[in-house]
C-alpha cells in the first residue's frame, strides 16, 4: 500500500471538515494515525483503560468527546490525541474526513486521518490509556471475520490484533480503510 496515493485518494474523496458543532454528550472525534516504517504500513491504536465507565479495556483509535471550547470535531481530535499518547499534530497534517459512524452506546465519532512518512514518536500515555499499539495495517485488515456476537448490520466484522479484538466503531473505520483502499 503506497502511502502517498492513499492520501491523494482520501483527500480528494473525503476532504478535511472544519464545521462548527452543536454540543452534545453523544459527540466524539477520533485520530486515524497511518505511517510508514520498515517498508510497511502501520496503523496506530489504543488499548482504553480498564478503569474507563465507557468501553473500558477496548481497542480504540486516540479520541474522545467534544468539548464545548474545541469549537470543532477536528479540534477535539488534536486535543484528546495530545491529551492520551502525548502526540501533538496541527490542522495542516490532516489529510481527511471519513464519515461519521455510530456506536451502539449512542455516540457519532467523527475519524479523522494522518498519514506520515515516518514512525511517529509516542508521548506520555494518560490514566485513559493502558497501552498504544503499532499495527501492521495490511496484516489487521486481514483478520477480518463476521461477528457472531452481535446481529446488527451496522456491527457486522470484528478484527484481532494477537488477542485483541477490534470492534464497534473501530472495526467500522477501519472497514472504511479497507474499502478505500482496495477502490
Amino acid at each position: 500500500m503506497d502511502l502517498l496515493i492513499f492520501k491523494t485518494k482520501l483527500r480528494s474523496l473525503y476532504p478535511v471538515s472544519r464545521e462548527l458543532v452543536v454540543a452534545d454528550s453523544l459527540i466524539a472525534s477520533v485520530i486515524v494515525l497511518l505511517f510508514n516504517f520498515d517498508n510497511k504500513v502501520f496503523v496506530l491504536m489504543t488499548r482504553r483503560s480498564k478503569q474507563l465507565k465507557i468501553h473500558p479495556g477496548e481497542m480504540s483509535f486516540p479520541g474522545g468527546r467534544y468539548e464545548e471550547e474545541d469549537g470543532n470535531l477536528l479540534n477535539t481530535a488534536l486535543r484528546e490525541t495530545r491529551e492520551e499518547i502525548g502526540m501533538n499534530f496541527d490542522e495542516s497534517q490532516v489529510s481527511a474526513t471519513l464519515p461519521i459512524v455510530r456506536t451502539l452506546t449512542g455516540y457519532v465519532i467523527t475519524p479523522y486521518v494522518i498519514i506520515l512518512q515516518e514512525r511517529p514518536q509516542v508521548g506520555e500515555l494518560s490514566d485513559e490509556v493502558d497501552e498504544v499499539f503499532e499495527i501492521p495495517l495490511v496484516n489487521l485488515l486481514l483478520t477480518q471475520v463476521e461477528n457472531t456476537e452481535y446481529k446488527e448490520e451496522e456491527n457486522k466484522y470484528v478484527y484481532w490484533y494477537d488477542t485483541n479484538r477490534i470492534w464497534g466503531a473501530s472495526a467500522k473505520i477501519l472497514q472504511e480503510i479497507e474499502r478505500l483502499r482496495t477502490i
